[in-house]
């Protein structure tokens, strides 16, 4: 493994703690050129499209979770926001070639089947000169440790940027890896078991098997700086490339 797979795919407690910290939202707002047309591909509940709003004079978001975008047109319509949420395939993307200035996979690249599928039809839809955004969690730090016993997704993330790296030899130029850390906080082990059994209800089997052992597990990589809350640090690497005109 080169030492730039190793970085951006594992990197050391020690690497983690000297990266920045920041926000999905803060570093999209940093990085992304603003205007135009932008497309968040695996947009979940849409609270990071739904920021999109303030940059770019058109936001779509699509899932493939009809419940999903149920609830992302709810809060769309609570804000008085104006993104286009539709449910639909990131490997078969409703849209015509060269529809989007910016395409972004946001936290999601991962959970697509096939992410040289996904990645095809990204850059299928992106306008030539077009940037596409990739955003993805890294399996590393204190958050993946505490969580990996009932969600590991280590080797779907290896998977998911072999993939991506794939297409700078396919069409597109690289012009930003950034890798930041976020906060992740929560006032219970209950909260945090609720949230998981939300994202994906087979992983309540994994609390059932060994609940005193994911329950420390997830004490013992929680630390306390912000106002008492069990918090844990969670590393995120963004990769921005450049459709070739």
């Amino acid at each position: 493994m080169t030492d730039r797979m190793r970085i951006a795919l594992q990197p050391t407690d020690d690497e983690i703690s000297q990266k920045k910290l920041s926000s999905n939202a803060n570093s999209a707002a940093e990085l992304l050129p603003k205007g135009g047309a932008l497309l968040d591909v695996g947009c979940g509940e849409g609270k990071f499209t739904r920021a999109m709003t303030v940059m770019y004079d058109k936001v779509t978001g699509i899932d493939v979770k009809q419940n999903s975008i149920e609830k992302a047109k709810a809060a769309n319509a609570a804000e008085g926001k104006s993104v286009d949420f539709q449910v639909a395939d990131a490997e078969a993307m409703p849209f015509a070639e060269a529809s989007f200035d910016t395409v972004v996979i946001s936290n999601s690249l991962h959970h697509i089947p096939d992410p040289h599928k996904g990645l095809a039809e990204a850059a299928r839809v992106l306008k030539p000169g077009g940037h596409l955004y990739v955003m993805e969690p890294v399996a590393s730090g204190h958050y993946h440790e505490a969580t990996k016993v009932v969600n590991d997704e280590t080797e779907v993330r290896r998977e998911a940027y072999t993939a991506l790296l794939e297409l700078l030899d396919n069409g597109f130029s690289e012009e930003t890896e950034m890798m930041y850390r976020t906060r992740r906080l929560f006032d219970s082990f209950e909260e945090f078991r609720e949230l998981q059994f939300d994202r994906d209800e087979k992983r309540r089997a994994k609390f059932d098997a060994d609940p005193e052992g994911v329950r420390n597990r997830f004490m013992s990589h929680a630390d306390n700086k912000d106002e008492g809350k069990l918090g844990f640090d969670q590393v995120f690497r963004v990769n921005m490339l450049r459709k070739d005109a």
